[in-house]
């Protein structure tokens, strides 16, 4: 009996010593900014500022720069993209600055195949991770742990915050801890990795694959509410689709399901949409030797250009302008203009 309850009492100690340690590994990570997603302080600090809204997954995170935005535009633009960012997590944080920011007119939604295919069970919690640490206070990080992780979710959950807690407490010790994220700038993430080399054998992989024409329910509900929060509070709301390489538009030879379905739903929903893949000057603007990191992300300097294009046609729209004539209707007319045969 007295060595059971030795067990017992061993098992309470080590128990209660990994709460605590576990305890002071996240508050280490949630009370800094030493990962590139965290931006509690600088969207915090441009509370009431902010009037033009931009959010994504990694194609609007790499692709859209603010500084451009508000020189083309003379707004206050805040890119609330991240990689792997879900449409949950998408609303969550629109939704927060909307209310913190009642100067805000405008929200760009970049959408892609990967916004409709998005499977949950295919790929984990991975993007709803960095939620956790981009949300400001316990009561809503709380709140998005609840609805939006699944109890067989909660270890990666726990493993993902810990570890990276002790990565912070680490550089804590170190005196390389920051409080204020060192990376962004407003919402942007420079992407100063080599480049990496894209195939431009265009004839040998014309039209070689296709991608799953399966659209996730989940995802469009998600999508129809973001739009709907946006509407009903009266701010304006423009859907666009970030330019990919020149290569991934030879590819596949199905992207026009995607162009139509969301030709169609901004139709339903009475906003526009507009894909830089079919912009007419996107070949000659945004060749693949200079301004893609990789076959689906633009560099830095392929975002400097291609947010000026984003930001000129924003403005034409507001204008009431025609920009019909600025895009290639469908990715089949746009092969004729590709040179994939030349």
């Amino acid at each position: 009996m007295r060595s059971f309850k030795k067990i017992l009492k061993t098992a309470a100690i080590f128990l209660l010593a990994v709460i605590l340690l576990s305890a002071f590994f996240i508050g280490c990570y949630l009370s800094g900014e030493n990962y590139y997603y965290q931006d509690n302080r600088e969207r915090a600090a441009l509370s009431g500022d902010i009037t033009f809204l931009t959010s994504g997954a990694s194609y609007c995170l790499f692709g859209v720069r603010p500084d451009t935005i508000d020189a083309r535009l003379g707004v206050r633009c805040y890119n609330l993209s991240g990689t792997l960012l879900t449409l949950r997590g998408r609303y969550e944080l629109i939704k927060a600055e909307l209310e913190r920011n009642p100067r805000a007119h405008t929200v760009l939604l970049e959408v892609s195949p990967d916004t409709l295919l998005r499977n949950r069970e295919e790929e984990g919690p991975k993007g709803d991770l960095p939620m956790l640490a981009r949300l400001d206070g316990s009561a809503a990080r709380w709140a998005y742990f609840k609805e939006a992780f699944s109890p067989g979710e909660w270890p990666e959950v726990y493993y993902d915050m810990v570890s990276k807690g002790m990565d912070s407490a680490l550089r804590l010790l170190t005196g390389s801890y920051t409080t204020e994220n060192q990376i962004l700038r407003a919402g942007y993430y420079p992407n100063h990795n080599p480049d990496k080399p894209i195939p431009n054998n265009y004839a040998e992989i014309y039209h070689v694959q296709s991608l799953p024409e399966t659209v996730n329910p989940e995802n469009v509900a998600w999508l129809e509410k973001i739009v709907k929060l946006c509407q009903e509070s009266k701010h304006r709301v423009y859907l666009f689709t970030t330019p990919q390489s020149k290569y991934y538009n030879c590819v596949y030879d199905n992207l026009d399901y995607y162009q139509n379905w969301f030709t169609d739903f901004a139709a339903k929903h009475g906003i526009p949409y507009f894909n830089f893949n079919l912009a007419k000057e996107k070949l000659e603007l945004l060749p693949d030797e200079s301004c893609f990191y990789d076959e689906t992300h633009l560099n830095d300097a392929g975002g400097e250009i291609f947010s000026r294009m984003l930001a000129d046609i924003a403005y034409h729209y507001g204008e009431g302008r025609d920009n019909s004539f600025y895009f290639f209707r469908s990715y089949e007319e746009l092969t004729w203009a590709s040179g994939y045969w030349d």
